[in-house]
């Protein structure tokens, strides 16, 4: 089977599945809910019907009667090209947290049938760490005799079709219409440094301005279009420090936090559980927090009912409660 009968035979399969076992005891046709997201991937009806395998009408119609059923405006149409209004756009978020649920429904069931075997390639950026790669890689592999699997550890943000990988993870927006992202934790971020850092300061560090005229040490996420903000209740501050030092590796930010060598920001949960126990890591500005990092497992969305990719996403969350356990 090719790969577009594939991308074609998953969709209809699963409109057929919620169809088949799901009682709608809504004001509104879920099917044509799942449309209008893909018609907002695509921003074109024609692709979302290729895609879909529909006549181009029978979208067209099924977004007329879902916008007439909710009484809203979900798209705006002209010549030459299709936007989505303000409340389309919040509404497909739902759409798509509905599609993930459809997904690991239908991947529960087909994995309750059939051992996964298979070879598994999987790319984690370096930042996730070794030792969690590992532990999910292991734990995975012990699991399923009859799965193979191939993880590599990668530096620069990778695409799952176009590099040949059948999952990656990362932390930004999907890079298009034809993957799915599957939230698999969150990193606690706080900001640390080493109490001898700490005990050299002229005066303890009390507020986030403060931060702005010491050396920081930055694991590649604060630059760009992510900022270094904190936040207290509703009170927001956006730092600017000057950066030390800055590597994609938080072991290697770890090491250089230890070292004494400026405010770094960690997620605890995989990285520096031992050292907080220890006191050879402090925290700073306690009452002041980071952002989480999201981490999401990517996969093409043909692949969405694939046993082995389910089987290696439940090991992914099984590893990531333990560390949060341990933290």
């Amino acid at each position: 089977m090719t790969k577009d009968a594939k991308q074609v035979f998953n969709c209809n399969t699963l409109l057929h599945f919620w169809n088949a076992k799901m009682e709608q005891n809504l004001p509104f046709d879920l099917d044509a809910l799942l449309i209008f997201s893909k018609v907002v991937e695509c921003r074109s009806l024609s692709k979302a019907a290729t895609l879909l395998a529909m006549p181009k009408s029978t979208v067209s119609r099924k977004l007329s009667k879902l916008e007439a059923d909710l009484g809203i405006k979900l798209l705006r149409k002209n010549t030459h090209q299709l936007t989505v209004t303000d409340l389309g756009e919040k509404i497909y978020g739902h759409s798509v947290n509905i599609l993930a649920e459809a997904n690991g429904v239908r991947a529960l069931v087909e994995g309750s049938r059939q051992e996964p075997q298979g070879e598994l390639r999987v790319a984690i950026p370096v930042f996730v760490g070794i030792d969690y790669a590992s532990r999910v890689g292991a734990t995975f592999l012990a699991r399923h005799p009859n799965s193979r699997l191939d993880i590599r550890l990668v530096d620069d943000v990778v695409h799952p079709i176009k590099d040949g990988f059948d999952v990656v993870f990362g932390t930004g927006p999907l890079q298009d219409s034809m993957l799915i992202a599957r939230k698999v934790f969150s990193l606690e971020m706080f900001l640390c440094a080493s109490p001898f850092f700490v005990g050299q300061l002229a005066e303890p560090i009390t507020a986030p301005a403060q931060l702005n005229a010491l050396p920081f040490i930055d694991c590649g996420f604060y630059s760009g279009p992510k900022k270094l903000v904190v936040g207290r209740q509703k009170r927001r501050y956006e730092l600017s420090p000057v950066v030390r030092a800055r590597t994609n590796n938080f072991q290697v930010c770890k090491q250089y936090i230890l070292r004494g060598l400026g405010v770094g920001a960690m997620p605890n949960q995989i990285i520096v559980t031992d050292e907080l126990r220890e006191g050879s890591i402090v925290p700073v500005l306690p009452g002041w927090s980071l952002d989480r990092l999201d981490v999401y497992m990517i996969h093409p969305f043909q692949l969405s009912f694939s046993t082995l990719i389910s089987a290696f996403y439940e090991a992914a969350c099984e590893i990531i409660v333990e560390n949060s356990a341990r933290s």
